[in-house]
C-alpha cells in the first residue's frame, strides 16, 4: 500500500505534459510442496486485472477460499444472466448528460442492471465479466441495444430530440454481424442513426484496434456517433484517436477526481484543449458536487454527468430546459 501511494503521488513530465501513474498489483504465493509458478503468475495477473477494473491503484492477495467462493458465485451470475436474457429480466436506467455549451439535444447514458434472486443489484463489473467469460456478452449487448431503441422510439415520438449513449463490450467489437443487425433495427424502429451514440472502452479499443476501427467506421456510415470511455489511461492516450472516428471522448474520472489540486486542473485543461483541437467533444462524468462546476466550465468541457445533476433512473424525465 505504501508503494502504491508513493507511485500515485508522483507527477511526471512527458513531452511537456504532466503524467500521473497508478499501479494495480496482484500477489499469489508459490507453495514449497506444490510448485505451480505458472498458475501463481496467472492468478497474480488475474487479481491485478480485477483491481484495475475496479478503479486501479490497489493491491489484492490471492485467497484460495475466496477463489472457490468466487467460482460458485460466478456460476450463479451466469445462470442469472441466461435467465434474464430468456425472460427480459434486465433493467435499464438512464442518466442525463448535460451540455455546458448550449447543445439543445437531450442526451442520456443507458446503464444495464441485473438483480439477483433476492432482488439485490449485482455489481455491473461482476456480471459484465461473467458475461464475457461465458460467451454471453454479445447477447447482452444486443438485448441492451434492442430495448434501448424501443424505449427511445417511444420517447422521440413525443417530439423530443433525445439521443442515447450505449456501451458496447469487447465481444461486440469482434462481432462481424452487429452493424447489419443495428441497421435493420433502426429501419424497423424508424430511428435516425444519429439518435444513438455507441461507446467503446479505451482499453478495449486499444486491445482490438483493427476491429474497433472497422466497427466505428461502419457505425458512422449509419450516421451513428462514437464515444470513447475512460480516456487518458493509456501511455499514449491520443494514439487511438488517429485510427478511430471518435465524436465524443469521456475523460477518465482520475483527471477530475481532485479539482482542488492546481496540477490536476491544469492537466485537465490541457487534455480538453488538445481534444478540442482534434475536433472531439468532451464529457466529464462522476460530477458529484457543485464545487466542480466552475472549474469544468472554465476548462472548456462540453458535457457533464453525475449524481449531483441526477443519479441514473428508470425514466428519461430530466428537465434539460432548466439547465
Amino acid at each position: 500500500p505504501a508503494l502504491l501511494k508513493r507511485i500515485e503521488s508522483n507527477l511526471f513530465e512527458a513531452n511537456g505534459r504532466t503524467v500521473r501513474i497508478t499501479a494495480s498489483i496482484g500477489v499469489s504465493s508459490i507453495s514449497e510442496t506444490h510448485h505451480e509458478p505458472t498458475q501463481a503468475i496467472e492468478r497474480a495477473h488475474r487479481l491485478a486485472e480485477q483491481v484495475s477494473q475496479a478503479g486501479g491503484n490497489a493491491l489484492k492477495v490471492f485467497n484460495p477460499l475466496e477463489e472457490l467462493e468466487q467460482m460458485a458465485n460466478r456460476g450463479n451470475i451466469i445462470a442469472q444472466i441466461r435467465h434474464a436474457l430468456e425472460t427480459d429480466a434486465f433493467r435499464l436506467e438512464f442518466q442525463p448528460i448535460i451540455s455546458l455549451r448550449g447543445d439543445s439535444a437531450e442526451h442520456y447514458e443507458v446503464f444495464l442492471r441485473l438483480l439477483n434472486s433476492q432482488g439485490e443489484e449485482i455489481a455491473p463489473l461482476e456480471f459484465q465479466s461473467a458475461a464475457l467469460e461465458s460467451g454471453l456478452a454479445m447477447d447482452v449487448d444486443r438485448w441492451l441495444i434492442s430495448r434501448a431503441v424501443s424505449l427511445l422510439s417511444q420517447q422521440r415520438s413525443k417530439g423530443s430530440d433525445t439521443r442515447l449513449l450505449l456501451s458496447l463490450s469487447s465481444a461486440s467489437l469482434l462481432d462481424p454481424e452487429i452493424v447489419k443487425w443495428i441497421s435493420e433495427l433502426l429501419k424497423e424502429s424508424r430511428l435516425p442513426g444519429d439518435a444513438l451514440i455507441f461507446q467503446f472502452n479505451d482499453a478495449d479499443a486499444n486491445n482490438y484496434l483493427k476491429h474497433a476501427k472497422v466497427l466505428a467506421e461502419s457505425l458512422r456510415s449509419l450516421h451513428a456517433r462514437i464515444s470513447l470511455n475512460h480516456f487518458g489511461g493509456a501511455l499514449n492516450p491520443y494514439a487511438v484517436l488517429k485510427h478511430l472516428p471518435v465524436d465524443y471522448v469521456k475523460i477518465d474520472e482520475s483527471f477530475s477526481r481532485d479539482l482542488s489540486d492546481p496540477a490536476v486542473v491544469e492537466q485537465l485543461k490541457e487534455m480538453v484543449a488538445t481534444l478540442h483541437n482534434q475536433g472531439k467533444l468532451t464529457i466529464v462524468s462522476n460530477v458529484d458536487s457543485a464545487i466542480m462546476m466552475p472549474t469544468l466550465w472554465q476548462a472548456g468541457v462540453n458535457y457533464i454527468q453525475g449524481n449531483y445533476l441526477q443519479p441514473p433512473s428508470e425514466s428519461m424525465n430530466f428537465n434539460f430546459s432548466q439547465e
